[in-house]
């Protein structure tokens, strides 16, 4: 996953230029673009609160987020929540395109690489919370802890705060 510019063609290897805006095109004729990398990710709330996520992995190790993640290849951003969350919490969740909130784009880690983080808000149906994969640890949040915590994307607290306050 990279939003680096390409530095040879992949089609046929010539050396290519730098990008004008987005893209560059190559003698051959092809075109390529510099694009983000899509991510999906979501808030549930139980009780006044937000379900967070601690991160167990570079970047922003320790920082809190939303649960989620990038978008495999052929997956729509609803699929790519719910093979998340099941990878991640070992939970099912009740999402559709109808509970779509925001768009971010960001820049994930150190290396510049840029992400779209696309937000929606979620509903646990199964499952016992259990930390796993690249999650560390969860917690419940109201919205007066948002403030003093430390979370890795600033987007991810306006997200979870947009959700608390809309009940």
């Amino acid at each position: 996953m990279s939003s680096e510019p390409y530095l040879f063609c992949p089609k046929c290897g010539t050396s290519l230029p730098e990008p004008d805006g987005g893209g560059v095109t190559c003698t051959c004729g092809r075109r390529w673009y510099r694009n983000p990398a899509p991510t999906a990710g979501c808030v549930i709330t139980r009780d006044g609160k937000a379900l967070i996520t601690q991160r167990g992995s570079d970047p922003e190790k320790g920082r809190y987020d939303i649960p989620g993640g990038f978008i495999e290849i052929g997956e729509t951003p609803v699929e790519a929540i719910k093979r998340e969350l099941m990878e991640e919490l070992n939970v099912e969740v009740e999402v559709t395109d109808d509970d779509y909130l925001q768009a971010v784009p960001h820049r994930y880690g150190d290396d510049g690489t840029w992400t779209l983080a696309i937000g929606f808000k979620a509903r646990l149906v199964l499952g016992e919370l259990k930390a796993a994969d690249d999650v560390a640890a969860f917690r419940w949040v109201s919205n007066d802890e948002l403030d003093d915590l430390d979370f890795a994307w600033e987007h991810d607290r306006e997200l979870v705060r947009k959700v608390l306050a809309d009940g």
